[in-house]
C-alpha cells in the first residue's frame, strides 16, 4: 500500500532536502535575499506603500521603516481583505485565511497566499522524507493523518477560510489516496462526536503504521472513542457499513457527507474478528494490539502540549518513536525536525525572514533585534517573522530556545507562549516552573499530574492549582505532603516566588481536585464555541477560573497562613 506513497515522497522530498541543507550553510545571505524578494514583491500593496518598501535596500532600513506588529496592528488590514479589497497586505487577494483562536473572544484570520501554502507543503514533504530515512517501514501500512477542515466557511467576499494543513491534505495527488486512512470529507463533519466516531471507525479498520496530527490528545481521544463504541465499530466493520445505529443526532450537512462516505465501505470480516479477539482478551480495544505495526507518531512534543506525550505513550503501551511535526503556527511552518523524541527543528530559512529578541527583554518599536546567525546556543528568544502571507515584523508571542546548529543555522525548539506567565505580587511564575514541580513530584512521590490549570487568587494572595493526579492520594497526604512539596519546588525554581513566600507576601497554593470529565468538558466547550479541535491547546495558566472549571471541582486542599 505504501510503495507509491514512499516513491513520491522520496522524489519530491529528496530534492527539497538537498536545497534546504545548502541554504543552512549560508543563513545570513539566504535571509538577506529572501527579505528583499518579499519586499520587492509587496512594494505596491497598501502596506508596502505606507511603509516605503520600494525604498528599503537592506535589513537596517527595513527595521527603521516597519514597526514590530502583532495581530491587533494588522486587524484592520485583514478586515479589508476579508471584504474583498485587493492589494492590501499582499498583491491581489489571499488564497484563503487560516483561522485560529485569538487573545480576545474573536478568532484571528491569518492570510494565506499560494506561495506561503507551497512553502508549508514543501516542509511537509521534507518532514516525510527525513522520517523515511530513519524509519523505512513507517509507511508500509496505512497512513493516518488528522487535519482540520480545509473549508470552514467563506468571507463576505467569498474568500475561503479554514485550515491550511487541511487544504494541503486535500490537494495530495490522487495516486496517494489509497494509502490514506481518512477521506478528505471526514474533516468537514461539523459534529465533534460524530467526527471522532468516524475517524476512529475508519482508523480501526486499517493496520496503521504512521499516525500524524498536531495535538497528541487527538490520538488519545481516538483511543477513548474506540473503547466507548467498540461493539458498534466492530460490527460495522464486519458488515461493511460506517455504522448500524448512531448514538448521535446528525444535522443535514453531516448526513450528506455520511451518505458519500458510506458508498465506499465493504465488509471486512477478518479485521472484525481480530478486533473481537482483542476485546475478548482484555475487555476493551487496546491500541498496542489493534495497531501492531505502528512505527511512528508525528505530533507536537514541546511546550504545554508536550505535557500530554507521556500519557499518549502510556496509552499505546509500547515504545513507538515520536517525531515532532515542527514549529507550526497558523502564521506558517518555521522548523524542520530531523530527530525523534525532541521538539527541536532546524530553522526554515526559506519560509520567512526571522528576527529575534532575548526572552527577558521587552519588545517595543525601538527594540534592537537579532538575526538568525547571531543567536547563541542554549539561550531563549522571542521570534518575529516577515513572510509571504502578508505578515511584516510580526510578533507571534512565542519563546524559542536554541538547541545547537545544523551547519550554520540554529536548531530551535518552541518553549512556551511569551504570555505563559502569572504574577500576583512580582514573582512572575512561568508554566515551566509548575511543569518542573510536577516532574519532581513524579520522581520523588510516584504520583503523576495528568492535567492541570493554575489560576491566581489575588485576594487570597495564592495560586489555585486545578489538578488531575494519579493515583489520587488521601486528603491528608495531599495536604501534608503533596502541597508543601509543590510549593518547595516552586521556591527552588523561582527566586522571586521564594522571596515572596518567605516574606509572607505570597501564601501557600491550594489544590482543587477535579472531576474525571473536567478535561473533556472543557475541550468540548472549546469546540462548540468554534475552535478547531485538532489544534486545541489546553490552557495551563489562566487569569481567572471559568464557571465550567468551578463546576468540576470535587474537593479542595488548602492550608491557612503564609509561611510553611
Amino acid at each position: 500500500m505504501g510503495i507509491l506513497l514512499k516513491t513520491v515522497i522520496r522524489l519530491k522530498g529528496g530534492s527539497i532536502k538537498r536545497s534546504f541543507d545548502r541554504s543552512t550553510e549560508h543563513p545570513q545571505a539566504v535571509q538577506d535575499n529572501l527579505l528583499l524578494e518579499i519586499l520587492r514583491n509587496r512594494r505596491d500593496t497598501d502596506y508596502g506603500r505606507r511603509h516605503g518598501f520600494s525604498r528599503v535596500t537592506g535589513t537596517e532600513a527595513f527595521t527603521k521603516s516597519v514597526p514590530i506588529n502583532d495581530f491587533s496592528n494588522l486587524a484592520l488590514y485583514v478586515e479589508r481583505m476579508k471584504r474583498g479589497e485587493r492589494d492590501v497586505l499582499v498583491p491581489g487577494q489571499p488564497l484563503m485565511f487560516n483561522v485560529t483562536s485569538g487573545t480576545t473572544d474573536k478568532p484571528k484570520y491569518i492570510p494565506v497566499t499560494r506561495r506561503g501554502l507551497s512553502l508549508t507543503s514543501e516542509i511537509s514533504n521534507q518532514w516525510l522524507y527525513r522520517v523515511l530515512q530513519d524509519h523505512p517501514t513507517c509507511l508500509d501500512q496505512a497512513f493516518l493523518c488528522v487535519t482540520g477542515s480545509s473549508l470552514e466557511g467563506r468571507t463576505v467576499a467569498g474568500i475561503p477560510y479554514g485550515s491550511a494543513s487541511g487544504l494541503i491534505y486535500r490537494n495530495l495527488p490522487r495516486a496517494l489516496r489509497p494509502s490514506l486512512v481518512l477521506p478528505f470529507a471526514v474533516s468537514d463533519i461539523k459534529s465533534y462526536d460524530l467526527r471522532y466516531y468516524l475517524m476512529t471507525r475508519l482508523a480501526l479498520e486499517k493496520e496503521v503504521s504512521c499516525a500524524t496530527t498536531p495535538n497528541p490528545t487527538t490520538l488519545m481521544k481516538l483511543a477513548e472513542t474506540a473503547t466507548d463504541y467498540q461493539e458498534e465499530i466492530v460490527r460495522s466493520i464486519n458488515d461493511g457499513v460506517l455504522f448500524r445505529k448512531l448514538p448521535f443526532d446528525v444535522n443535514h450537512d453531516d448526513a450528506g457527507i455520511l451518505d458519500i462516505l458510506g458508498v465506499s465501505q465493504r465488509p471486512n470480516r477478518s479485521r472484525a474478528q481480530s478486533l473481537e479477539a482483542i476485546i475478548s482478551r482484555h475487555g476493551h480495544l487496546v491500541p498496542s494490539e489493534y495497531w501492531k505495526e505502528l512505527k511512528l507518531i508525528g505530533c507536537w512534543l514541546g511546550g504545554s502540549v508536550g505535557f500530554q506525550v507521556d500519557k499518549l505513550s502510556a496509552l499505546l503501551g509500547q515504545k513507538v518513536p515520536m517525531r515532532d511535526i515542527g514549529f507550526r503556527a497558523s502564521e506558517g511552518s518555521l522548523t524542520v525536525p530531523c530527530e525523534d523524541n525532541t521538539s527541536a527543528g532546524i530553522l526554515a530559512l526559506d519560509n520567512a525572514y526571522y528576527e529575534f529578541v532575548p526572552a527577558a527583554e521587552n519588545t517595543s518599536e525601538d527594540t534592537r533585534t537579532l538575526r538568525s546567525h547571531e543567536l547563541e546556543d542554549g539561550k531563549q528568544y522571542k521570534i518575529i517573522i516577515t513572510n509571504w502571507d502578508g505578515l511584516y515584523r510580526y510578533d507571534i508571542h512565542d519563546i524559542v530556545e536554541v538547541q545547537g546548529f545544523h551547519n550554520q543555522t540554529p536548531i530551535i525548539a518552541f518553549v512556551r507562549k511569551s504570555e505563559d506567565m502569572l504574577n500576583i505580587t512580582g514573582e512572575k511564575v512561568h508554566v515551566n516552573h509548575f511543569l518542573k514541580a510536577f516532574e519532581c513530584l513524579k520522581g520523588e512521590h510516584d504520583v503523576s499530574v495528568t492535567q492541570f490549570r493554575v489560576v491566581p487568587d489575588y485576594d487570597a494572595l495564592r495560586y489555585e492549582i486545578l489538578i488531575h493526579i494519579a493515583p489520587l492520594p488521601s486528603a491528608e497526604v495531599l495536604r501534608n505532603t503533596i502541597l508543601p512539596f509543590i510549593d518547595r519546588v516552586l521556591c527552588e525554581a523561582n527566586v522571586e516566588y521564594n522571596g515572596k513566600r518567605a516574606s509572607g507576601r505570597l501564601n501557600l497554593p491550594c489544590l482543587h481536585i477535579m472531576g474525571s470529565d473536567w478535561e473533556e468538558s472543557v475541550r468540548e466547550e472549546s469546540v462548540e464555541t468554534g475552535n478547531r479541535d485538532i489544534q486545541y491547546k489546553w490552557r495551563m495558566l489562566a487569569e481567572k477560573m471559568s464557571d465550567l472549571d468551578s463546576a468540576h471541582i470535587k474537593s479542595t486542599i488548602s492550608m491557612q497562613g503564609g509561611k510553611e
